[in-house]
């Protein structure tokens, strides 16, 4: 159960108290959030670690018609930055190939088959987006294979605690078990002392240690983006007129919006003029993407790209192959081209939302059977599901659904490759989810992630030990219990009051990670009608009226009994939700909870 409490007010005027909340308080402040500038919001790309010697060598490669692997991630960062980088080279005389791993043989970042691939096609130079600074093994035989390496990335470098005993001299890197199940979490925050970067030319990351950039949370596609910005700086081509690589921020911004990185500071900046980019787009696949989901291009928003675009993109390498989607994205597709190619990736997102729905079937069965086995207590916070047969490519949307409904941390697993468990995770708020796994780190053959996502591999015969080892390392972690989480409301508003409200808060769009979207209480609300809606039904439409007001509300894959209040037809409720336009434009509700 969430509880839910208004945050008192600290202006009259709507944005102001928005912002205010947000911390954004002082006038500068406040004038910068709401008018985002190019020139003033993008720092120095020579800040950043390495840059010099990576634009140096890029150069070079230029200027002797070497030919340049970029290496890039399969999911939403890193095939626009990879689409961006690989385009932007080309334009200025650069000899390209961009190579992307198989998301389910080769797994995240670089590897010797690729490298070697790469090697054989003649590559002296290879250029990584969003991936390669954890891989220090694949980076030293790059360099046996005489490859200058050039990392852009925005993961976490490896980290060494400082060796305080004989046992921990002899492993060495955050990320091993034997290290990490030795340490406590207080004692591992307290002991980082050394980064472990990869033997490469160069590692331009904003997370390393020695990083001077003013500004740390660029994704993937932004650091490649800023890698452009310095090798224009240095030599910028005659016939590369000024501020036409501006017309690549709608990848930018694309990326930035899907990769879930805080929307404040520089990212705030790309991610606005990457729409008004998309807005114009010349690209003709997503042209025909935007037409056949009936999104006009004009009035284009962030929740357009975060829901309807970036899950056809990732979609590409969850069931085949990344490369649909980096042929999606080019510049150089005809009409005929990206209309067949947009309708590809409709079809393939399909087919994802199908495996999907049928794995949140089974596990929908399978935790109603274990809560009338009494094997599910109602206070655990940790649930481990998983099938044979769930396709790994799609075992990270099928843990966020889980987490949405249940509201606890949650582990879904399926088969890899041969008898290898793949799995992904997801927390519940409270416990970083990396923290968790460490705590079992023996069943593991690798796990790492973020703060609130992750992933995981293991041998089969280990996978009935997960459940009571997670539970028992989340509960050693000693967080509050799920079932006290409070979410804080922005304000409450009549719903009267939403038209303008809307019209306001759009003032401090785009709206994600960092900057989210308020969320309003509308009190005493009556509910003239429940519908479902959609192919499967799976969605639920209401008319919520009050006084001479009505407005439509929404709320996706969701049932009447799927709220804290039953949304029966003439019930009357206090409603929590976001404001946002429907396809015509008129103002409705994104309903969260009916309490």
């Amino acid at each position: 159960m969430t509880n839910y409490r208004v945050r008192e007010q600290a202006h009259a005027d709507l944005v102001r108290d928005l912002l205010h909340a947000r911390g954004v308080v002082e006038q500068q402040a406040v004038a910068e959030f709401l008018q985002p500038d190019f020139e003033r919001d993008s720092h120095d790309p020579f800040l950043l670690p390495d840059m010099a010697a990576a634009v140096d060598r890029i150069l070079s490669a230029i200027k002797n018609s070497e030919l340049v692997g970029v290496w890039s991630d399969y999911d939403c960062d890193g095939v626009p930055g990879g689409v961006l980088l690989c385009e932007f080279l080309q334009s200025v005389g650069a000899r390209v190939l961009h190579h992307i791993p198989d998301r389910h043989i080769d797994g995240f970042g670089l590897n010797n088959k690729g490298i070697e691939l790469l090697a054989e096609r003649g590559a002296r130079l290879i250029i990584t987006v969003d991936c390669g600074t954890t891989d220090l093994a694949q980076a030293a035989f790059a360099r046996e294979k005489k490859i200058d390496l050039i990392i852009t990335d925005h993961h976490l470098p490896l980290r060494e605690p400082e060796a305080t005993s004989p046992s921990q001299k002899s492993s060495g890197v955050l990320g091993s078990p034997v290290v990490e199940a030795s340490l406590d979490r207080q004692t591992l925050r307290q002991t980082f002392v050394q980064e472990r970067l990869p033997l490469a030319l160069a590692v331009v990351n904003p997370h390393r240690s020695d990083s001077v950039y003013p500004f740390a949370e660029l994704c993937g596609a932004g650091v490649a983006w800023k890698l452009v910005q310095a090798i224009l700086s240095k030599n910028r081509p005659g016939d590369f007129a000024e501020g036409r690589e501006k017309w690549s921020l709608d990848l930018v911004g694309i990326a930035t919006l899907a990769d879930m990185v805080p929307l404040v500071g520089e990212n705030r900046m790309l991610a606005s003029y990457g729409l008004r980019v998309l807005q114009k787009t010349r690209r003709e696949g997503l042209r025909a993407l935007l037409k056949l989901l009936r999104i006009n291009p004009a009035t284009l928003v962030e929740e357009d790209i975060t829901f309807m675009v970036a899950p056809r993109i990732n979609a590409a390498s969850r069931l085949e192959k990344a490369e649909t989607a980096a042929r999606f994205l080019s510049n150089t597709l005809d009409a005929q081209e990206g209309g067949d190619i947009a309708l590809k990736l409709n079809g393939i997102n399909d087919e994802r939302k199908g495996l999907v729905a049928a794995a949140m079937k089974h596990a929908h069965r399978e935790l109603r059977a274990r809560e009338s086995e009494g094997s599910l207590p109602a206070d655990r916070e940790v649930i481990v599901i998983g099938s044979v047969d769930w396709r790994p490519g799609i075992l990270g949307l099928v843990a966020q659904k889980l987490v949405e409904e249940e509201h606890k941390t949650v582990f879904v697993w399926g088969r890899g490759e041969g008898s290898t468990i793949k799995g992904s995770c997801r927390s519940w708020g409270g416990a970083h989810i990396v923290d968790i796994m460490r705590g079992a780190a023996e069943l593991f053959e690798d796990f790492g992630g973020h703060d609130f996502a992750g992933g995981f591999s293991l041998g089969e015969e280990k996978v009935h030990q997960l459940q009571a080892r997670l539970t028992q390392a989340h509960r050693l972690l000693n967080h509050t219990s799920a079932q006290e989480k409070e979410m804080v409301l922005d304000r409450e508003l009549e719903l009267a009051d939403a038209p303008a409200a809307h019209r306001e808060i759009q003032k401090l769009a785009p709206f994600g990670e960092g900057n989210a979207k308020p969320l309003f209480l509308f009190p005493n609300v009556s509910i003239g009608r429940a519908r479902a809606f959609g192919k499967g039904s799976e969605h639920l439409e209401l008319s919520l009226k009050k006084d001479d007001t009505e407005i439509a509300g929404v709320s996706f894959f969701k049932t009447q009994d799927s709220f804290q209040k039953s949304a029966q037809e003439g019930t009357r409720a206090d409603i929590v939700g976001h404001l946002e336009l429907n396809w015509r434009g008129a103002p409705r509700l994104r309903v969260v909870d009916v309490l």
